[in-house]
């Protein structure tokens, strides 16, 4: 941490409603530097201290992000003078303000909050004093309120969302219900809002505390399988889960009641819903029903014409399916495109752009065509992907969104986004929160084309988007089916396809130009994965951008962490700087992978980068510089359980990427996470070369296994006429 002194001089952003603010302040020895951060709006005339941590901002460069802040011990005489003679204060002004300095001292506002007549002989009458005392105890009471929140261990961040929330009766709110944080403020859960309470002495039986702890278990339950409801059978077996000594059976069914009463858990027959994923739900099935509208048909002899246009330009020849699907997508409002590899989904959005650009006289090779074309995908790496194979920019959905400093995404059901067509693809990795998002930020009579594999894993999140969209037949959907002429001799797709058909044998293990099957035990697999590393680094691959190890999972002999710090002595120079943090060390030159969303630093869950360098902060604190696709930022070491080596990484995080060179390991120690939708996704992850060493009997038995259908009612959502009412805050009914 840094701890700086000095006064604001002025605020490059601010955001009023929740206070996140950009400001430049001027040092004790006169430098001047950028804090950010969620902290009020601040008097220039009064000196803070300000401990921060040291970020990288793209576009304004080296910032200090404030954890916290107080006044600073001693104040600049001038600087108190014309806080007090500020408009802040009615009828103080220069003169007066300077005879209250003179006489009280430096200290002269804790001496007026302790005791007002100080004030008396400063020329004040009692009605100015009043004044005068209200309005400096007003402007001070929010920096003590802030200050007090600091002291229950609450980060800058979420203190000033707490003040934002409550104002000065933020203290008051936890100490009446600290639970009530988990429904009203982001990024506090059950066990936070818990540690908070039981600061707060509160009893153990207290039925806020057992409804606050119903909600965790049922959240825990269903978003850990992705599910968007639990059964009853399911609601007991995690009601069991959490009774101790102290909670009995009656306790918790009195406190089920008074959730569904108050609507915080939506109970459907047999099937429990939290609140916010009932909402998120519904309203995605509402705005995808707005989004559903009749537009006029491409006239079958245009189409013809058009589609043989591209077919001359683009140099191909589109099969009947092909053709079929870009009819559909011209003629239909909302529309879904799916298939495994090989079967020409991106031939199709491409063939499907230019038509589209002809039609309305669109050049894709000027930056306008953005302003009415918009490509989008989840994830960075797939977001890329779209752009090199289309030569037309493509966005995450996030970045198209807006999603800002503070986490919240610019274009909404409010201000829409502007694109008459907009294509998606990798649906299958959107979860329900972001799918709701986007498809309300998405403007009536825009044409929308979703693109994806539904054999692959689902979200992350709950939901199953594409597969559910895909079941309810609500909108046109083609299925693609056939494997086109420049797949069909690839070995990679073929065991793609046994894998998802279930139909793999012994007999399929058979190396191919593309693919290598290396029969290994378990204490060989390591040596298998570094001499096909070493390999393709012979040919020309690069480490970072083409090759990559996928194991479904992190512990264990051949774990992500166990492999990532194998390939890290082999692979990174340690005779560089370096830093230890736990149990891993990181180097320059590191290839490294970010674990979650960072919107302040411009970095999103699964982006892949390179330590550049390793230095120290004023403070002496470690700082590494990682290089993400030519964006580089600072990463803190309170930050670094955010960060993890990436020579391997888990084949979810994979997801909606692709490289050149695979390498897949398969032991007996993964066997409880070996599914078909694993397999299959790893597999179709690689574009050139795939190695499977290991146990290879695991391909087989893995494609046996089916994960568990989630639980969710998209479909059903969509299959009815009825449009779900929002509902309300569960505070609302209190």
């Amino acid at each position: 941490m840094i701890t700086l002194t000095g006064n604001i001089t002025h605020y490059l952003f601010r955001n009023e409603d929740n206070g996140f603010s950009i400001a430049k302040i001027v040092l004790e020895n006169m430098d001047e530097v950028i804090i950010t951060g969620y902290y009020p709006e601040l008097s220039k005339e009064v000196t803070y201290t300000f401990v921060c941590e040291e970020t990288s901002h793209p576009k304004y460069g080296i910032q200090y992000k404030v954890v916290s802040f107080n006044k600073a011990e001693v104040q600049n005489k001038q600087g108190l003078i014309s806080y007090l003679s500020s408009d802040l204060f009615t009828g103080i002004g220069p003169t007066r303000a300077k005879k209250i300095v003179d006489t009280l001292g430096d200290d002269a506002i804790k001496k007026i909050l302790n005791d007002k007549t100080t004030l008396l002989n400063m020329g004040l009458n009692r009605l100015q004093i009043e004044r005068f005392y209200k309005q400096l105890y007003d402007n001070q009471v929010v920096e003590q309120t802030l200050v007090s929140l600091y002291g229950f261990g609450l980060t800058s961040k979420m203190a000033m969302k707490l003040y934002s929330k409550y104002g000065s009766d933020a203290l008051d709110v936890i100490k009446e219900n600290p639970y009530r944080l988990i429904d009203d403020i982001e990024g506090i859960g059950f066990k936070r809002a818990d540690q908070l309470a039981m600061t707060f002495g509160m009893n153990p039986t207290d039925s806020r505390r057992i409804e606050a702890l119903l909600l965790f278990g049922i959240k825990t339950v269903s978003l850990q399988k992705g599910d968007t409801y639990i059964k009853d059978h399911q609601l007991v077996d995690a009601a069991k889960d959490m009774i101790d000594e102290t909670i009995d059976e009656n306790n918790l069914l009195e406190a089920l009641k008074s959730l569904i009463d108050s609507d915080r858990i939506i109970k459907d027959k047999d099937k429990y819903y939290l609140e916010s994923i009932y909402n998120s739900e519904s309203s995605l099935a509402n705005e995808l029903k707005r989004l559903k509208t009749d537009i006029e048909a491409i006239d079958e002899t245009e189409a013809d014409n058009l589609v043989w246009l591209t077919e001359q330009k683009l140099g191909i020849t589109y099969s009947e399916k092909q053709k079929e699907a870009i009819k559909s997508a011209l003629s239909s409002s909302i529309s879904v495109i799916t298939g495994g590899p090989g079967t020409g989904k991106t031939t199709i959005i491409h063939g499907l752009l230019e038509i589209y650009a002809i039609k309305n006289d669109i050049d894709l090779e000027l930056e306008s065509a953005s302003e009415s074309i918009l490509l989008i995908a989840p994830t960075g790496r797939a977001a890329r992907r779209m752009q090199s194979v289309m030569s037309m920019k493509a966005l995450t959905i996030h970045r198209a969104l807006g999603y800002n400093y503070e986490g919240v995404f610019y274009y909404n059901e409010i201000i829409q986004l502007p694109h008459q067509l907009i294509i998606i693809d990798e649906a299958s990795m959107i979860d329900i929160f972001l799918a709701e998002n986007l498809f309300k930020a998405i403007k009536s009579g825009a044409q929308v084309v979703i693109v994806g594999d539904e054999d692959q894993l689902p979200s992350v999140g709950p939901g199953q988007i594409l597969a559910d969209i895909i079941s309810s037949k609500f909108m046109p959907v083609i299925a693609l089916k056939e494997i086109h002429r420049q797949a069909k001799n690839s070995g990679i797709i073929d065991l793609a396809l046994k894998v998802n058909n279930q139909s793999v044998s012994d007999l399929d293990y058979e190396s191919k130009e593309d693919i290598k099957f290396v029969s290994k035990g378990e204490s060989g697999v390591l040596d298998i994965i570094i001499g096909t590393i070493d390999e393709a680094l012979d040919m020309g691959y690069s480490l970072k951008e083409d090759i990559q190890v996928l194991i479904p999972m992190y512990k264990g002999p051949l774990g992500i962490d166990a492999v990532n710090l194998a390939l890290q002595r082999r692979y990174a120079d340690l005779t560089k700087k370096k830093i230890t943090y736990g149990d891993k060390t990181y180097v320059i030159g590191d290839k490294v992978i970010q674990l979650s969303n960072n919107p302040e630093k411009g970095i999103m869950n699964g982006d892949i980068g390179i330590i550049k360098d390793i230095s120290k902060d004023p403070n002496d604190q470690d700082i590494l510089y990682i290089d993400f696709d030519d964006h580089v930022v600072t990463v803190s070491r309170a930050e670094l359980d955010d960060i993890n080596l990436a020579y391997a990484i888990s084949i979810h995080k994979s997801q909606g990427s692709e490289y050149k060179v695979v390498i897949m390991p398969l032991v007996r120690g993964y066997q409880r996470m070996l599914r078909k939708e694993l397999l299959y996704t790893g597999i179709t992850r690689t574009k050139t070369h795939l190695t499977l060493v290991g146990d290879l009997s695991l391909i087989e038995k893995a494609s046996k296994v089916l994960n568990e259908k989630r639980q969710t009612t998209l479909d059903e959502f969509l299959s009815t006429n009825k449009k779900e009412d929002k509902v309300l805050s569960p505070y609302d009914f209190l």
